[in-house]
C-alpha cells in the first residue's frame, strides 16, 4: 500500500525501499515528522552533509520554480549511489513539483518530502496517496502504548530500568510531539543515571510541573466547572504550543482514573480514603481538586464523558484542522456538567 501504517511504517524507516522514490512524511506532530524524515535520510545518505548525494530545498522556493525538482533528480550522483533530494514543504503548494516524478519516477534517485499536517484534498498528499511510486507517512500523536515504549527503550539505551509506576506517571505528561518528549525522557535518564532504576520520585524531581506544561490546569478546570478558566487556559496552552492531542489524552485517562474511583467511591469508600486508589498516584498538590471532582461525578456521567472524549480524539485526527475548536467546546462543555453537578 501507498500510505504505511503501524508496523509497516517501522520496517520502512529502518529499510526504504527503492521502488517507492517519492516518500512523503506529513502530520501534525512535527517532532515525529523530523525524526522519521532524518531516519529515513540516514538510511539513503549516511552523509547528509555530502554535497554530492545530498540535496536540500526549500519548499517555498521550489514553488517558484517547480521544474528544479525534476531537473535535481535526473543529476546523477558523482561517485555513484542513490542520490537524496530532500524538501521541505513552506506554505506554498508543491504538488506541480512532484507531480511529474509520480508518473515517472527517477532511477537513482529519492525524493524525500517533509510537510506539516495535510489535508486530504491538498494535492500533494492526494497524488502521493495514488501513486504506486510513492510511500505516505502519517505521523500523529503518540498514543499511550507508543510512549510506553518510547520511555523504555529510551531507558533502556541508557542502561536504566524503569519502574511501572514510574511509567505510569511519565506518560501521561508526554504526547503531543516526539521530539519534545524523547528530551523529557532523556533528561529523566541523565538524571537517574547510575541508579539502575529510574522511580516514580525520579520524574516529579526532574520534570514536575515542567512536565504537566498547564495540561493539569486545564483538566481540573473542565472537571471542577470552570469554563471561562478553561477557556482561558486553552489560549494560553495553544500560545505555548501544547499540542490538542496532548490535551484530550491527558483528560480521557483521567476521566477513566475518574470513573473507577468514583465507583469506589459509590460502593460506600469516603472520597479522602478512595482518592490514594488514583492511578498513576496524584501530586499532593492536585489531591484536594480532584477530591473535589469527585464529588460533583457519577459513574454514569464519567462513563459518557469517557465515550465523548475517545470521539474527540479520533476527531482531532481527522479533522486536525479544527480540533482546537473541537475539543474546546467539549471541555466547556464538561465543565457545565460539572459546574451544574456542583449546583445540585
Amino acid at each position: 500500500m501507498t500510505v504505511l501504517k503501524g508496523a509497516e511504517i517501522e520496517r520502512f524507516v529502518a529499510e526504504p525501499d527503492p521502488r517507492r522514490p517519492v516518500i512523503l512524511v506529513y502530520g501534525p506532530d512535527m517532532g515525529l515528522v523530523s525524526e522519521r524524515a532524518r531516519a529515513i535520510a540516514t538510511r539513503i545518505a549516511p552523509d547528509l552533509d555530502d554535497p554530492f548525494s545530498v540535496t536540500r530545498i526549500d519548499g517555498d522556493v521550489l514553488a517558484s520554480d517547480p521544474a528544479r525538482l525534476a531537473d535535481e533528480a535526473g543529476t546523477m550522483p558523482m561517485f555513484g549511489g542513490r542520490r537524496l533530494i530532500w524538501v521541505k514543504a513552506g506554505e506554498k503548494p508543491i504538488a506541480a513539483a512532484v507531480t511529474p516524478l509520480l508518473a515517472n519516477p527517477p532511477e537513482g534517485a529519492t525524493i524525500l518530502i517533509e510537510a506539516g499536517d495535510l489535508k486530504k484534498s491538498v494535492a500533494l498528499r492526494s497524488e502521493a496517496e495514488r501513486s504506486g511510486n510513492a510511500a505516505v507517512i502519517a505521523c500523529y500523536a503518540d498514543g499511550e502504548a507508543d510512549l510506553k515504549r518510547l520511555a523504555v527503550d529510551e531507558a533502556k539505551l541508557a542502561g536504566l530500568q524503569i519502574e511501572p509506576q514510574a511509567l505510569a506517571l511519565l506518560v501521561q505528561y508526554l504526547g503531543g510531539d516526539r521530539a519534545a518528549s524523547r528530551a523529557e525522557i532523556r533528561k529523566i535518564c541523565l538524571y537517574a543515571h547510575g541508579t539502575g532504576t529510574i522511580r516514580a520520585a525520579d520524574i516529579i524531581a526532574v520534570a514536575g510541573e515542567s512536565l504537566a506544561m498547564g495540561v493539569d490546569e486545564i483538566i481540573d478546570a473542565a472537571f471542577g466547572g470552570a469554563p471561562d478558566e478553561v477557556d482561558r487556559l486553552l489560549l494560553r496552552a495553544e500560545a505555548a504550543g501544547i499540542a490538542i492531542p496532548q490535551i484530550v489524552a491527558a483528560a480521557s485517562r483521567h476521566a477513566l482514573a475518574m470513573h473507577k474511583v468514583r465507583l469506589i467511591v459509590e460502593s460506600g469508600t469516603p472520597i479522602r480514603t478512595a482518592v490514594e486508589r488514583f492511578e498513576p498516584p496524584l501530586f499532593f498538590r492536585r489531591k484536594p481538586a480532584v477530591e473535589r471532582q469527585l464529588g460533583l461525578w457519577t459513574s454514569g456521567k464519567l462513563s459518557r464523558i469517557i465515550q465523548r472524549l475517545a470521539e474527540a480524539g479520533y476527531e482531532t485526527r481527522a479533522k486536525a484542522a479544527i480540533a482546537p475548536t473541537l475539543v474546546g467546546r467539549l471541555l466547556i462543555s464538561i465543565a457545565s456538567n460539572a459546574r451544574q453537578g456542583a449546583r445540585g
